[in-house]
């Protein structure tokens, strides 16, 4: 084989991390793009099925080809820049193993392609795919990882293929890695990319010089970029990206457990389940339709704990024990009374066995064991107000607040206004922050692409928005304008997004 077709050599991680800042350079100093566009949080999974084209139902994007028509719309060219501002691979939510020796080789033909040789026999080999695997999913391993990107590549062919003319046609594309696509630290994952893309229709030359890849933030003049997932306390992570004690695995927040043992099962049954927010609402929603299944689940959260307590982060664990364990009290009570009614031997050692206070107040002990639920969150909801009142706060929400107090260290061009633009909650919005040296500051949330069920807009519940935020180049600085997609008439229009309740 002649040299230069040769798969290139992959560097470390970190190596990787310091030359993508280094190329990062190109958009932020040397030649910035006049336009941006920013979308967040599409979650691709597994997509459709190759036969009977339905989507899995664990799948949340369904929105291939209206993204592939906005795109279009864009006209990409070289002076446009398309960011995918973190959560766009679902990595956590593909959960399948390969299963034939038709599935193995082609796992081990795109690891060849993108320069890694893993024969279609040692990867059929017993120890690499453990039993905890085939229950949920494949660990973090970098060549496992690209098993995943496999499942979401070939389930969502007219993303990809969208995503290849526009970089073939002259944009660029800056992915920024969110918290369910952490997998996309590793070189060999970013080489798949590639590799899919070059699949697609995209030269090498393309790929090498109009892909990008963000590990945190990026500031490009007046607009500042992050994903927002470490401002979540159940995101953060402790330590540095990989395992200490194994760095084959990447280092995983305590809610990547939340949605690998149990959210993921729980989707099978009630799609779409994973988009609710905040997530004490799911096991409410389970019980009431599922309650088998419910019950099922507060099993699983059980060894959830004991998985989330093997790993270094164990803070925010405390809230989702007490939750899950409270749950359980409705359910015992209410069985417990039941038997009470049923038989009086049982009636007689259940007063005797609760603590002599309970036992001669059963009404009190029975209030209490369907009320623990409430108090609990009630309980929660009272410290975290007292933690919100210790900082004087900025915006609306802790976001908000907290992609601030990140800007506030940065140094910005002279502009009229900055930017500061997140993902991650799923929620539009845009706020007013106070001034930094003279410019005004405003605060981007740009939404998700897959259904919402936003608390505070029942109006929306289970519908499926499209938006994106813009930016144009004026005089050295950026101007935004914040749109939705209308797919139904093929052009942007503007957004819709209400201020919060004054009595909140």
């Amino acid at each position: 084989m002649p040299e230069q077709n040769l798969p290139p050599v992959l560097p470390d991680p970190a190596e990787a991390v310091r030359l993508e800042n280094e190329k990062l350079k190109l958009l932020t100093d040397v030649n910035p793009p006049d336009e941006i566009l920013v979308v967040s949080d599409l979650h691709l999974g597994r997509g459709r099925e190759s036969d009977t084209q339905r989507f899995f139902c664990t799948e949340n994007f369904i929105a291939d080809q209206a993204f592939a028509r906005w795109l279009q719309a864009m006209q990409p060219n070289e002076g446009k820049l398309l960011v995918l501002n973190g959560d766009t691979f679902d990595f956590i939510r593909v959960a399948n193993i390969p299963q034939t020796v038709q599935e193995f080789d082609k796992w081990s033909l795109w690891l060849a392609r993108s320069g890694v040789t893993k024969t279609s026999q040692e990867l059929q080999q017993p120890r690499v795919i453990s039993k905890k695997e085939k229950t949920f999913g494949l660990q973090t391993d970098d060549y496992k990882c690209v098993w995943k990107l496999l499942q979401i590549f070939e389930g969502h062919q007219e993303f990809f293929s969208a995503l290849a003319d526009w970089i073939e046609h002259g944009g660029a594309l800056l992915i920024a890695k969110g918290n369910h696509d952490l997998d996309l630290y590793w070189p060999l994952v970013r080489k798949a990319f590639c590799v899919f893309m070059e699949s697609q229709g995209t030269s090498r030359q393309s790929t090498n010089q109009r892909v990008f890849y963000c590990d945190s933030w990026i500031r490009i003049r007046n607009v500042y970029l992050e994903h927002g997932h470490v401002y979540d306390p159940e995101q953060q992570i402790e330590g540095g990206p990989l395992l200490p004690q194994d760095p084959s695995q990447l280092n995983l927040p305590l809610a990547t457990f939340v949605a690998r043992y149990l959210i993921n099962k729980l989707e099978t049954l009630e799609p779409f389940l994973g988009s609710i927010s905040p997530t004490a609402r799911i096991p409410w929603i389970l019980l009431s339709s599922h309650p088998l299944a419910g019950l099922a689940f507060l099993g699983r959260s059980l060894y959830f704990i004991s998985r989330a307590l093997s790993r270094p982060r164990k803070r925010g664990l405390f809230w989702y024990a007490v939750f899950l364990v409270t749950l359980v009290f409705p359910l015992v009570t209410g069985l417990l009374i039941a038997l009470a009614f049923v038989s009086t031997s049982a009636r007689e050692f259940i007063l005797k066995a609760l603590p002599a206070f309970l036992g001669n107040h059963p009404v009190i002990s029975s209030v209490l064991g369907f009320g623990l639920p409430y108090i609990a969150a009630a309980c929660k909801e009272f410290f975290e107000w007292l933690k919100s009142r210790r900082k004087r706060p900025i915006g609306e929400d802790r976001w908000a607040q907290s992609v601030y107090q990140t800007i506030q260290a940065l140094s910005f061009p002279p502009a009229h206004r900055i930017y500061a633009v997140v993902g991650h909650t799923h929620d539009q919005d845009i706020q007013r922050l106070p001034e930094l040296n003279g410019s005004k500051v405003l605060y981007l949330n740009t939404g998700a692409w897959i259904p919402v069920w936003p608390e505070d807009r029942p109006d929306l519940a289970g519908q499926v928005l499209y938006p994106f935020a813009h930016f144009k180049s004026q005089n050295g600085e950026y101007q935004h304008s914040f749109f939705e997609w209308r797919d139904d008439r093929n052009q942007p229009a503007e957004v819709y997004i209400l201020a919060p309740s004054p009595n909140k």
